[in-house]
């Protein structure tokens, strides 16, 4: 039986996620305040806390004495600065129709996994969907409205082509312009996607990619003799899968990474990593903080 996007997510899970918030905030330009305040009174100028400095941040406000003392680069966060709101874009093309459960549905799940974070916070969220039928978005803002995307995800087959580039350069173009831009996919269709997400970034977003691959495709244990259908072209290719052939596609595995590694570092954009084959739980959670996503 096919796996839902909804299977995971029961009253544990919930409750599990009430003991997070999302890490990532601006200084008051949105108009949309979250719950989460300072510990400390005073005017809109008073410290608060910190957060890891991502390229593209305002040196004015690094702390230069953490930076001198632990050799880390942190920004100083004030009373008055709030969560971003957060956007979500997840790409429903055939290539992420693989994997057990699939890519689509891990990648979906942790991005209801921090929609719920959000709204628990009062945060509004809104997800966008690359899938050539061009569904509508989807706009959350009660602490009880992840059901509505739950449905509307367990409803979508991953079909067709990539249009993740088109759809982000929508949201690029939409307001506010300041937000927590998540975008889930494979990362296989770079041509387009990579100055998609370079356009967010300049608009103002702050911008998290989670490639989401199968254990196959990063680990392949197959040998024999196959035909190979592209999932999106409908393209076949007959191909031996022997011990060099294989050792050729570790290396061009390895490239594929370090080419978005490379990617993201010039561009301001956290990389986040993680297997279809990955449940929500601590270990997922420790990856998602280590990004800088949720605290």
């Amino acid at each position: 039986m096919t796996e839902k996007v909804s299977d995971a997510f029961d009253g544990k899970l919930l409750e599990s996620l009430t003991r997070f918030e999302l890490a990532v905030r601006t200084l008051t330009s949105s108009g949309i305040r979250g719950e989460k305040r300072s510990r400390r009174k005073g005017n809109s100028a008073e410290y608060a806390d910190h957060r890891q400095y991502v390229h593209g941040d305002d040196l004015r406000r690094l702390d230069w004495h953490a930076l001198a003392r632990l050799d880390v680069m942190l920004i100083r966060l004030y009373a008055a600065e709030e969560t971003l709101p957060i956007e979500i874009i997840i790409d429903t093309s055939a290539s992420m129709d693989f994997g057990e459960p699939t890519k689509y549905v891990t990648g979906a799940r942790v991005g209801c996994a921090l929609t719920q974070i959000a709204l628990l916070h009062a945060t509004p969220a809104l997800w966008r969907f690359a899938n050539e039928k061009q569904l509508e978005p989807v706009k959350l803002s009660g602490r009880n409205d992840i059901p509505r995307v739950l449905r509307v995800l367990d409803e979508i087959i991953p079909d067709g082509k990539s249009t993740l580039g088109e759809t982000i350069r929508r949201s690029a173009l939409a307001g506010p312009r300041r937000k927590s831009l998540v975008v889930i996919t494979d990362g296989y269709d770079t041509e387009e996607l990579r100055p998609a997400l370079r356009a967010c970034r300049a608009s103002g977003a702050e911008v998290y990619l989670i490639l989401v691959l199968a254990p196959e495709e990063t680990d392949p244990s197959v040998r024999g003799e196959f035909t190979f259908i592209d999932a999106e072209s409908g393209t076949e290719a007959a191909l031996s899968l022997d011990k060099p052939t294989l050792k050729r596609y570790m290396r061009m595995l390895e490239s594929f990474r370090a080419d978005w590694g490379d990617f993201c570092r010039t561009s301001g954009i956290v990389l986040i990593e993680l297997s279809s084959d990955q449940p929500i739980d601590a270990e997922l959670f420790r990856t998602l903080a280590s990004g800088g996503l949720i605290g």
